[in-house]
């Protein structure tokens, strides 16, 4: 695994969302499009848990452009940042890269903890 989840939370329902549905009916094709890249952006993020930046030399990898990138921060699912974008209300929806650290030493400790009650400490 990355620096990240290998998951992301996404609703169910994304694609009736009616901010979604206008943005669609708007742009068409192009607007179908950006919700992809919208949505690759978001497991990008959460699997290297960047908390929703993606740099300018990510874009093409979650097939995205600048027009595209554009028009999302034009539809307010991206916003600007030196160097990128962040996705708008990521760490309202996803656990941050903090929140992802504190997760892994939890676990870690867990197993240390059970490693130790079953073999003993040394």
């Amino acid at each position: 695994m990355a620096n990240g989840l290998p998951w992301v939370r996404m609703d169910t329902d994304t694609h009736d969302h009616p901010k979604v549905v206008e943005f669609i009916d708007e742009h068409g094709q192009r607007g179908l499009a950006a919700i992809a890249v919208w949505k690759f952006a978001i497991e990008y993020s959460g699997r290297h848990a960047t908390d929703g930046l993606i740099k300018k030399a990510v874009l093409a990898r979650i097939h995205g452009n600048p027009t595209i990138a554009r028009l999302l921060v034009d539809g307010g699912f991206f916003e600007t940042f030196e160097g990128g974008w962040r996705v708008k209300g990521y760490d309202e929806h996803q656990p941050t890269r903090e929140t992802v650290e504190t997760m892994a030493a939890a676990r870690s400790e867990r197993a240390r903890a059970a490693a130790n009650a079953r073999w003993g400490n040394g």
